[in-house]
């Protein structure tokens, strides 16, 4: 197979290639999106799970509290049992001070329960807010996902329409040239181009003299020395009887590069 037949496919190849371009894209951002919305969901669960965790502590707290303040109750109750039977003085100053300090216990836990139960309120509320926007997160990851699925099944039944007879095509280019073109393509996006008056239509930069009258000869597959894309002669594409049938009588026309 000649030289220009070789181009000829492969700049088909390029052609295809460059149909599935958006396609690929939105078949690549598509899962993405939907990642993104998993793992605010995921964020979001992990949130409830450590205020669910927080509001069994501090409740776990109030309860701790309640029993010393019943307990600290108790205690006052006894003490002032206490102070009417004291015998003496000194028996009832102690009791007194004992009755005291009771008391300044009893304030502190009261205190601190109080600082829990408003810590347990502010908590409470921030978790139902959380579980409300949780739920709707939620909702919306399935129907995303839903979504996703359909769109996904569309994108891959147009992407092998697109791609019909590309491996035929493939097949006729050596397979060095071939695994170079990927490289480029992976790298510019167009990975075969025309030459036209001498310039690249890639890059926009001229080719050697040479090296277009070896493109124009037909005696070998360059690239250009710039962007190092694969060149072709759009009389070429407009001559090839299989092009013209398929209805591509005009080259890709590729987009500048600065």
């Amino acid at each position: 197979m000649g030289v220009r037949e070789q181009l000829v496919a492969l700049a088909k190849v390029g052609r295809i290639d460059a149909s599935t371009q958006e396609l690929d894209k939105e078949l690549k951002d598509i899962p993405n999106e939907v990642n993104e919305l998993r793992q605010s969901v995921a964020l979001l669960e992990g949130l409830l799970a450590k205020e669910r965790s927080q509001l069994e502590a501090a409740q776990n707290l109030r309860d701790q509290q309640d029993s010393l303040i019943k307990e600290a109750n108790d205690a006052i109750g006894r003490a002032k049992g206490k102070t009417a039977k004291a015998k003496n003085q000194r028996e009832a100053e102690a009791v007194e001070r004992e009755l005291e300090a009771t008391r300044r216990s009893l304030k502190e836990r009261e205190t601190e329960r109080e600082s829990l139960t408003g810590a347990i309120d502010q908590v409470q509320k921030s978790l139902t807010q959380h579980e409300a926007e949780f739920g709707q997160l939620r909702d919306a990851l399935t129907q995303k996902d839903g979504e996703a699925q359909v769109r996904i099944s569309e994108l891959e039944a147009k992407r092998k329409i697109a791609l019909h007879g590309r491996d035929d095509l493939a097949a006729l280019v050596p397979r060095d040239v071939l695994r170079r073109y990927d490289a480029i393509r992976g790298r510019r996006g167009t990975a075969v181009v025309e030459v036209r008056d001498g310039v690249c239509q890639g890059c926009r930069m001229s080719v050697r003299p040479m090296q277009y009258i070896v493109i124009q000869r037909e005696e070998g597959i360059e690239q250009c020395a710039q962007c190092q894309r694969y060149l072709y002669l759009a009389s070429w594409m407009s001559d090839d009887k299989a092009t013209l049938e398929a209805g591509e009588a005009g080259p890709i026309e590729p987009k500048d590069e600065d």
